[in-house]
């Protein structure tokens, strides 16, 4: 009779387990094949490296480390790795009903909700130890995340490293716990798959880049802090906009200098309806000796809505000087309009290298389950032709600035303008 129950459970293990399996290569299948419409695939697998696609997928689809969500998660997103596309996503979905209150949260992470979490067997006081006086310019070390935990950034094997909790002040993340992993691709840019602080869970980003002692796309939509990993602790960040500023602003903070904001180019709701007003009030202005157009944090859109601002800077550039300030933050079409400004005569690109995530987009913006649910897919579906160069290396400023000054003042300098008046 025992023989005959061990026989038992032993069949409904392997059942289970081969469960798993199959739903696995149902999902490799179907990411396979939402992955090979995208033309960012057509364009760089299929004329030079498609085998070593299909070999990949083969060895994927044949791993039988598919138990935890964390596995599965991994094996996908490698899949995805092989084409250079900054506006593919790939995420493993959330139950947002689970969220809705600080007592749902508390009751969520007292359960067992997360036992799956990925840990490390690293002691984390000796990680703290170890790493904290590390140079702030190395990738390696401690990051912070706001007031809230600190992350130890350890390198585990050629080309990987590994971010691990080590002090914690919120009950959502716990010393040990896994939630960072970065593969380098070379010049401080990486892939990284992330853990996300609240919800917990699976994002992977297709680039990271490691500057000025952050990983500066390290934030995290509908979390508890909209920072991101750092290492300069809680030092002024001049690099970007700071939340508080208006998205588009038109003003005068010098005599001879005019200054433009233009966050974004979307073409609707609000940001459409700003966008036009400032446009029709740059059509009423005089050119003044120096202009600035700040497109610092802008997250894109519409080349329509870039198209009138790149006419009235052609015809500001023929009596003013034009500076263009750029960022790691300026994205998709803002990245385009900086391309297109930087080949005018009597302008010139300031600031910051850009993401690099513009040679591909998305018109439609649709989010497209695997057929467990369990993760969603987020697809391209248009590119812009000749910029697949810059895609994961970004548009270089001809005059790059500091992060550790104001912006504006560093122009003025430059212009040789009076910083005190």
């Amino acid at each position: 009779m025992r023989l005959f129950f061990l026989c038992l459970i032993l069949f409904a293990f392997n059942l289970v387990n081969g469960q798993t399996e199959n739903r696995f290569v149902q999902e490799v299948n179907a990411l396979d094949s939402l992955l090979q419409k995208t033309t960012s695939f057509r364009e760089q697998l299929i004329p030079n490296r498609l085998t070593e696609y299909q070999q990949l997928k083969t060895a994927i689809r044949q791993r039988t480390d598919t138990a935890t969500v964390h596995q599965r998660f991994f094996h996908l997103s490698e899949l995805i790795s092989l084409v250079r596309d900054n506006h593919l996503g790939f995420y493993q979905r959330v139950n947002y009903s689970l969220y809705k209150s600080n007592t749902q949260i508390d009751s969520l992470y007292a359960s067992d909700y997360f036992n799956t979490w990925p840990v490390s067997p690293l002691p984390t006081d000796s990680l703290k130890q170890a790493l904290s006086d590390l140079p702030r310019q190395e990738l390696t070390g401690i990051y912070t995340y706001g007031e809230y935990y600190k992350m130890a950034l350890v390198k585990t094997g050629p080309r990987q490293y590994q971010g691990i909790v080590v002090e914690s002040a919120v009950p959502y993340m716990k010393p040990g716990q896994l939630i960072a992993w970065l593969t380098e691709k070379g010049d401080n840019r990486f892939s990284a798959i992330y853990l996300h602080p609240l919800t917990h869970n699976f994002l992977y980003h297709p680039i990271e880049r490691f500057e000025e002692g952050k990983l500066l796309y390290s934030s995290f939509y509908q979390s508890y802090y909209n920072g991101v990993y750092s290492k300069a602790g809680n030092t002024v960040d001049y690099c970007n906009l700071p939340d508080t500023a208006k998205p588009f602003l038109l003003t005068e903070p010098r005599p001879s200098v005019r200054y433009v904001r233009v966050s974004s180019f979307a073409n609707n709701g609000i940001h459409r309806r700003q966008s036009d007003s400032l446009v029709q009030l740059l059509g009423t202005t005089l050119p003044l000796p120096y202009t600035i157009v700040d497109l610092r944090n802008n997250t894109g859109g519409a080349g329509s809505m870039a198209k009138p601002y790149i006419r009235w800077i052609k015809q500001q550039r023929k009596k003013s000087k034009v500076l263009v300030l750029i960022n790691a933050n300026t994205i998709s079409m803002g990245e385009i309009t900086a391309v297109r400004l930087s080949k005018l005569k009597g302008v010139l690109l300031a600031g910051q290298q850009t993401k690099g995530m513009l040679a591909y987009g998305s018109n439609y913006g649709k989010h497209i389950p695997l057929p467990s649910g369990e993760f969603s897919f987020y697809p391209t579906d248009m590119r812009t032709p000749g910029l697949l160069y810059l895609e994961d290396n970004g548009i270089a400023p001809a005059l790059p600035l500091s992060g550790h000054t104001d912006w504006l003042l560093q122009l003025y300098r430059y212009l040789k303008i009076d910083t005190l008046n």
